[in-house]
């Protein structure tokens, strides 16, 4: 009776194995969902270069789903292991849905994703499933980089507006550790023409946090114009910010944007740990400087390859 009953549990394990053997590999497969803006050139990049990425990878399954015809019932339906939002407008909409799938959004700068989400830089607690891929880079590699171009560098004037001043806690805790000094300021649409003179007089640079409440295309010009006037250099944070006057940034473009998530993606499929933090900055960027400003300001520093080395050679030993 016994040897029988063993063989029947042997048998029923063997058959068990077989089935789990014989399931087509896509079913193991991590279901990735990519939410975007088809009428978004910026938004359909990202996506093309994030599937072509992905292409080799045989444990991740991707689908795309655009905005208009998104449908929260039917995500809920779904087998999705992991849906990853590249549109801004339906950041609001996947929050409030209570969902329990964790959630990527990327493309967005970290102010912009607070006035979605207050609880940002932490949201652990009240939003644990979703997760901030930003694209504003790191404090550090914001500081280090201005001792690079120049370690007399020490007062580093920094304009924000209510939404973006808790960007000014890292900061400081950043500097004070470098020795150098914050100058901030807490501006709005209305006075950042004043701000940003008074912070241009009392600073030896200005580091811009991306902010489009103070960083736009209507205030910017007199704003690179204040600052060239007391020849206080700019630190921005796009490609189209440093070729417009400011003396140099770090950006991440789209591929390595991509890169980026498609690596935590697979890092989740292979280890099965969630993520534990609200706000992921880019790991992969690049420097980029306006060397005509620099010219005039008589401002010389590394070449922008040998900046880039040198950041990355700093946080690789961090």
């Amino acid at each position: 009776m016994l040897i029988s009953q063993l063989l029947q549990i042997k048998l029923r394990y063997t058959l068990l194995l077989l089935g789990l053997l014989m399931l087509p590999v896509s079913s193991l497969a991590q279901n990735v969902t990519l939410i975007y803006d088809e009428s978004s050139r910026y938004q359909s990049h990202f996506v093309n270069s994030l599937s072509n990425q992905l292409l080799s990878n045989t444990d991740v399954n991707l689908t795309t789903i655009t905005t208009a015809s998104l449908s929260i019932d039917t995500l809920r339906k779904e087998p999705i292991d992991v849906i990853i939002n590249v549109n801004n407008d339906t950041i609001q909409e996947l929050i409030e849905s209570n969902m329990h799938t964790p959630v990527f959004h990327a493309l967005a700068t970290l102010s912009r994703s607070i006035s979605f989400a207050p609880c940002l830089p932490d949201c652990i607690k009240t939003h644990p499933n979703h997760h901030f891929f930003i694209l504003d880079q790191p404090p550090a590699r914001q500081l280090n980089l201005i001792q690079l171009i120049h370690p007399g560098f020490k007062s580093i004037g920094i304009l924000v507006t209510e939404q973006s001043k808790n960007q000014l806690i890292p900061l400081h805790k950043i500097a004070i550790r470098k020795n150098l000094s914050i100058n901030e300021d807490v501006g709005n649409l209305k006075n950042v023409r004043y701000k940003i003179d008074a912070i241009s007089k009392a600073s030896d640079v200005i580091l811009a946090i991306a902010d489009t409440n103070i960083y736009n295309a209507t205030s910017l010009p007199q704003i690179l114009l204040t600052s060239y006037r007391y020849k206080t250099p700019v630190i921005g944070f796009s490609k189209g910010f440093i070729r417009a006057g400011a003396l140099a940034g770090i950006v991440s473009n789209i591929e390595q944007l991509a890169q980026h998530i498609s690596e935590a993606i697979v890092e989740l499929t292979n280890t099965h740990k969630d993520l534990t933090t609200s706000i992921i900055h880019p790991k992969y960027f690049n420097v980029i400087s306006n060397r005509n400003v620099a010219k005039s300001l008589n401002l010389h520093f590394p070449n922008d390859n040998e900046l880039k080395e040198k950041l990355m050679t700093y946080e690789s030993v961090q």
